[in-house]
């Protein structure tokens, strides 16, 4: 990873056309040769970058903005997830941050596609996948693969590894974490979980009462479905009822006009 290289300035080194990494080491390798043997063989096992991580080392040249709020999003996420590991987590906390985080992943994936085309580079579904995928990876992953994110040395395309580790949590480097503070929202860390310690009895309470409260719950549920079942009833019968009123009128002006001619008729003969 290009994070730390033991005073190599790899920045540079990464940024540029892709096709010229090669002359841009060796370059380097010579420079360094008469002042710093061993960064001299440090550079000169520097790797060529997969074409979708070097697109993503551009951003901190081309989008810096971009790159930070990502890390600072990255930032909160992994500190809400530790508050996970807590008793009191705050689940609306960790959805803000989740999403907070996807949206610059999106927004950092879109940049680097722009890189992408710009640099003359194909691009398709699966070099936006690997993308997404990297960024989201050097965001949450270890400090190293996070400062590589910030100076634009990722030499490789990266996988999924959570959010850190949870139980060990690694710092920023002190000059990143000083770049990403005005971004970072810290809900958590300014709301500190508050564990509610109870007593045996009181527990015993509270779960009695639960049980009682679903008990009623569930009687209020089947009260409710019967209130359905008989309003469904109810309408049924009415429409059935409205039927027979319509068939009853109808058969009542049918016998009206029958009685009418069969008058007619008598009053015929009669004449």
């Amino acid at each position: 990873m290009g994070g730390a290289l033991h005073g190599v300035n790899a920045s540079s080194l990464y940024r540029g056309p892709l096709d010229g990494f090669v002359a841009r080491r060796d370059a380097l390798v010579r420079e360094l040769r008469s002042t710093d043997r061993e960064a001299s063989v440090v550079a000169g096992k520097l790797r060529k970058p997969a074409v979708t991580a070097w697109a993503i080392d551009q951003l901190a040249s081309h989008e810096p903005d971009v790159v930070l709020e990502l890390l600072a999003a990255g930032a909160d996420a992994r500190e809400s997830q530790q508050a996970f590991a807590t008793q009191s987590p705050d689940r609306d906390d960790f959805a803000r941050a989740s999403t907070r985080l996807r949206d610059a992943v999106e927004a950092a994936a879109r940049a680097t596609n722009t890189v992408l085309e710009a640099g003359g580079h194909a691009t398709s579904d699966d070099a936006i996948r690997r993308i997404t995928t990297t960024l989201q990876a050097a965001a949450t992953g270890n400090a190293e693969e996070r400062l590589a994110l910030w100076l634009g040395t990722l030499d490789q395309d990266l996988a999924p590894s959570g959010f850190g580790a949870v139980d060990d949590p690694q710092d920023d480097d002190p000059e990143l974490a000083t770049a990403i503070a005005s971004l970072r929202h810290r809900a958590s860390a300014a709301r500190r979980p508050v564990v509610v310690r109870t007593s045996p009895t009181e527990r015993l309470e509270r779960e009695r009462a639960e049980r009682a409260t679903a008990e009623l719950e569930r009687e209020a549920g089947k009260a409710r479905a019967l209130a359905d079942a008989k309003r469904v009833q109810a309408d049924k019968l009415a429409e059935q009822a409205r039927d027979a009123e319509e068939a009853a009128s109808a058969a009542e002006q049918a016998a009206d006009a029958a009685e009418h001619t069969a008058g007619q008729a008598r009053a015929a003969l009669d004449r």
